[in-house]
């Protein structure tokens, strides 16, 4: 077996699990598909990747991508194009997710969150202000003292339970679906960005500033912010309520307690010279899709 070859057979069996012994419960593995992607500034390489600064199209962008999941399961290109596009065409697009022999090479990649206890529930967290989980592999650094040119996604189930929370802090791109609805929108090659969805009374409320409001997405009146805190501290629910009209709007999503739905993520690192990625939920995420790398 030559080095790539153990890594890989390495990378597979912990995202399964079967390194180290079991997972304690304080902890939440989530393994999915990083693939690395030549960068555009350099002969034959992707366009989308190390280009911005050539455009000097810097910045969070929303909107590069709708509001559903397309029929793959992935983010489909938004037709209506936002300013400070990064994006090329959703043929470009689709070579962020997709394995395609000679743009890009992938492998699983397993993330241990912990809530910092001895017991589960409460947040899970992972956090890592220098994310270059490829160094030397794959592709390689292309020149770079990392490498920096690469995307990840994730695709799990989850069960509904009132006040569910998923953050992510970090560049450059993500988005992230429940239910194959958009509800998390970092677009854009930028520096650390917040984003926060909150599950409560079927709905997610998003941030406010990062969502147009029409069509699914309303607005969070004050009347509405006043019955969601009653609602809160109703049910129990531990601290002040997050949700307000000044920092959300909201999409009424149906959903149920107790009910299965499906939660994806999709990250992207495309620019020098920061790779900042954190996650922060209270859902406990299971059942993971099928991963099938491309190796190179």
């Amino acid at each position: 077996m030559n080095s790539w070859s153990l890594k890989k057979h390495v990378w597979m069996l912990a995202g399964l699990g079967l390194l180290g012994g079991q997972v304690a419960a304080d902890e939440l593995v989530l393994t999915g598909t990083l693939r690395d992607i030549k960068r555009g500034d350099w002969s034959s390489g992707h366009p989308d990747f190390q280009t911005a600064g050539a455009m000097n199209r810097f910045g969070h962008v929303k909107n590069l991508v709708t509001m559903y999941l397309g029929g793959d399961d992935k983010p489909v290109f938004n037709p209506t194009r936002p300013q400070k596009d990064t994006i090329r065409s959703a043929a470009s697009l689709a070579q962020w997710y997709t394995d395609v022999p000679g743009v890009n090479t992938s492998a699983p990649l397993a993330l241990k969150l912990s809530n910092g206890s001895s017991e589960p529930g409460g947040v899970y967290t992972y956090s890592n202000s220098a994310f270059f989980p490829i160094d030397g592999q794959l592709f390689g650094n292309q020149g770079l003292t990392h490498n920096f040119h690469f995307t990840f996604e994730l695709h799990y189930a989850f069960t509904f339970a009132e006040g569910q929370k998923f953050i992510f802090t970090g560049d450059d791109d993500v988005w992230v679906y429940v239910n194959g609805i958009r509800v998390i929108d970092l677009g854009g090659v930028h520096s650390a960005v917040n984003g926060k969805v909150i599950l409560f009374d079927g709905k997610a409320f998003v941030e406010k500033n990062h969502f147009d409001t029409g069509g699914i997405v309303k607005d969070v009146s004050t009347a509405m912010a006043s019955q969601m805190a009653a609602l809160w501290s109703a049910k129990g629910l531990p601290g002040p309520c997050p949700i307000s009209a000044s920092a959300n709007k909201y999409i009424d999503l149906g959903l149920q307690p107790g009910q299965t739905c499906k939660f994806d993520f999709f990250f992207a690192e495309r620019h020098t010279t920061q790779s900042n990625f954190r996650i922060d939920t209270s859902i406990r995420l299971r059942d993971p899709a099928e991963i099938f790398a491309l190796y190179d």
